[in-house]
């Protein structure tokens, strides 16, 4: 069964330009596996360019995704990132909301 449910943190905040590396605690959860995430910037999958170094991994019930960069010229978008994983033999996928926001904006 795949659900789809937002983060409780969500929405965040990230600085153009910034690179955020980011975890999520699967809370009751035993195991972990196949941890993957896209990143979608006005319904276009953006997961290329927004997390294009390092690896997914899995420690206990924590994933942590690859670095996420938020684009230079992105400042006032929002970028959904969907998290998923085998959590206790399910495959679960979550929401979470980054605005991306200029440096000198308040």
């Amino acid at each position: 069964m795949t659900k789809i449910t937002e983060i409780i943190e969500s929405p965040i905040s990230q600085i153009e330009g910034e690179v955020v590396i980011y975890s999520l605690t699967w809370q009751g959860a035993s195991s972990l596996s196949n941890a993957g995430a896209k990143v979608f910037k006005d319904g276009t999958d953006i997961t290329s360019t927004a997390m294009a170094s390092g690896s997914h991994a899995v420690s206990g019930n924590v994933q942590t995704f690859k670095p996420l960069t938020a684009g230079g010229n992105d400042g006032k978008k929002k970028y959904v990132v969907v998290p998923s994983c085998t959590v206790d033999g399910n495959t679960e996928k979550r929401k979470l909301i980054v605005t991306i926001v200029k440096e000198s904006e308040e």
